[in-house]
């Protein structure tokens, strides 16, 4: 409401939402208003964040309904499905895209908005909307789910607390088509700062391409549709994390 109403607030109360704690200081992270020690800011292993290319048609096309508000969730879902596998391979911190919803969340039926709420379809919604925060942050049995995946919030990057060296140290991975004669991946161009990167590609790829860029501290991809082949151990291509759609 604030920067929909362009108001500066003075003050915040984390209202009831669906994740305890967890989900609250996870709502004041996104505002950049939760105060984290430094380590939080500069995680080993570096971070990943991914563009999401949402097609408008999603977000703005026919009424805003329990169906179309699902299609919209479950293609954003489907990305950061691949996101959370490529961090788990490369052991980065995933920094969680800005997520869309068309449709509020509340436990009593409703028909999108909220009555008294000035909500506007479609909307940013908290991360707590969408997945079991708790459960991501504690992680779950690795014998059985794989090892946890860490994550951030969507405005993590741009949070003045993120030293400078982090935000300097990036890597724009642009996926290509790997039969075209322009996908060609090469240390001349990662020291402009981007290097191309084949879609579908295999577990083994990204392991010899991206142990060479330890050191940087964040990758970011053009996109994660058709990024990643799947793991060749399929047991490791379990992420329960999902809680809609």
């Amino acid at each position: 409401m604030p920067q929909q109403l362009k108001l500066e607030p003075y003050a915040v109360h984390t209202t009831f939402q669906y994740s305890g704690s967890d989900g609250k200081r996870h709502r004041l992270r996104e505002a950049m208003l939760f105060y984290d020690q430094p380590a939080y800011y500069d995680t080993p292993g570096g971070f990943l964040s991914f563009k999401p290319g949402i097609p408008k048609s999603l977000l703005l096309d026919g009424p805003h309904t329990v169906q179309s508000h699902f299609s919209l969730v479950n293609y954003q879902l489907r990305q950061i499905r691949t996101a959370l596998a490529v961090a788990s391979l490369l052991n980065r911190t995933l920094v969680m895209p800005r997520l869309w919803c068309r449709f509020d969340r509340l436990w009593y039926l409703h028909h999108g908005i909220l009555i008294g709420t000035l909500t506007k379809q479609p909307f940013v919604c908290p991360m707590d909307h969408l997945f079991e925060i708790p459960t991501m942050l504690r992680g779950l049995s690795e014998e059985v789910f794989g090892p946890q995946i860490h994550f951030r919030e969507y405005s993590f990057l741009q949070n003045p607390s993120v030293p400078k060296h982090v935000k300097e140290s990036l890597l724009n991975v642009h996926l290509c088509d790997a039969h075209s004669e322009e996908c060609n991946i090469s240390n001349e161009t990662s020291s402009h700062g981007f290097i191309q990167f084949p879609r579908n590609s295999t577990e083994q790829m990204y392991m010899q391409v991206f142990s060479q860029y330890k050191d940087i501290k964040v990758l970011h991809f053009s996109s994660m549709t058709n990024a990643f082949q799947g793991f060749s151990d399929q047991v490791s291509i379990i992420i329960p994390f999902f809680i809609g759609g």
